[in-house]
């Protein structure tokens, strides 16, 4: 029902080569579902097949020197993803001091309407870090909910502790940046673990009736990460325009 170069762990498709050391693969729990363009489906049953090619189509190719990675995207049923399914055991071995932090910034994800839509991820390599953009089609109201929603304030530093013991704090915040789209909001979300920092940065904006989040990710500096993740999230707009009318 969904189509795949290979099977592409969620933590491969967004914390590639040099930056792994620090990024634990539970933030793939955060970084993935974060990373959606959804748009709204008419009346009557969805060609989910048909519908997440479509969507893999108006993934752009490259922005500037990020070119994305084949073996790293994949499109078709949201929950049969392998970046989702992935991103659920990870998240089923690791512990939060603060329980109710655990998906916070996407408890959406978890509605059928979402876990049955059509869906296409996208990865991409770039010298500075990684990014990472995935698209879902959804219902236009279903759209602004997940723009909506918010982690609790609680959430604004937490501690994970994965499975071979070791821990990362975490901390999430706010992002002032220029509106994408029709309107848009941005988070970031720093990480520190065994004495490194990391940094994913993440917008979220609607396009008339689509929905989409490109996620920066690395441990490079922040100021290149949002001129980054502005202007991809700008061309991918353009894109989905160019692509889907």
């Amino acid at each position: 029902m969904y189509s795949r170069q290979r099977s592409y762990s969620s933590h491969q498709a967004v914390a590639g080569g040099r930056h792994r050391s620090v990024l634990r693969p539970w933030m793939a729990g955060l970084v993935l579902p974060m990373g959606l363009v959804m748009s709204a489906c008419g009346d009557g049953e969805v060609d989910t097949t048909g519908d997440a090619e479509q969507l893999h189509e108006a993934q752009p190719p490259h922005y500037r020197d990020a070119t994305q990675v084949p073996e790293g995207s994949e499109n078709g049923v949201y929950s049969e993803l392998v970046t989702v399914q992935h991103s659920a055991e990870v998240r089923d071995t690791t512990e939060l001091d603060k329980p109710e932090c655990l998906d916070a910034s996407n408890q959406w994800s978890d509605l059928d309407i979402v876990q049955d839509a059509p869906a296409s991820v996208a990865a991409y390599e770039w010298d500075q870090g990684t990014v990472s953009s995935m698209l879902l089609r959804l219902t236009e109201e279903d759209v602004t909910e997940a723009l909506h929603n918010r982690p609790p304030e609680s959430c604004a530093e937490y501690t994970a502790t994965y499975e071979d013991g070791s821990s990362s704090e975490y901390g999430i915040s706010d992002l002032d940046l220029d509106v994408v789209g029709d309107e848009s909001r941005a988070f970031a979300v720093e990480v520190s673990s065994g004495g490194e920092e990391s940094h994913l940065l993440s917008l979220m904006y609607r396009n008339g009736d689509l929905l989409g989040t490109t996620s920066v990710l690395g441990n490079g500096s922040v100021e290149d990460y949002e001129e980054m993740l502005i202007g991809f999230s700008e061309a991918a707009v353009e894109r989905q325009q160019d692509t889907l009318g």
